[in-house]
């Protein structure tokens, strides 16, 4: 799979909030089009050399957040 459908597929992905602060953080506004055409467009104007970052990027939205681990409460008799 070509990266920039590789990085399409997982734009589809995520939620409409994380695409629009993802289009925000790159370009500055809001996407004001469809979805699909927003994806297609973002696709579009990446870098070859951008695109690695942005399915990093993608894939991290697609991601659930890790759980942190519990502490040990454990306590020693005395």
């Amino acid at each position: 799979m070509q990266k920039r459908e590789k990085l399409a597929a997982m734009l589809r992905k995520i939620t409409d909030d994380e695409f629009d602060a993802l289009w925000q953080d790159t370009y500055g506004y809001a996407p004001t089009s469809e979805r699909a055409d927003s994806v297609r467009d973002f696709v579009a104007e990446q870098y070859d050399g951008e695109l690695d970052g942005c399915i990093q990027r993608a894939q991290s939205l697609l991601k659930p957040p890790s759980k942190p681990k519990p502490k040990n409460r454990w306590l020693a008799p005395r």
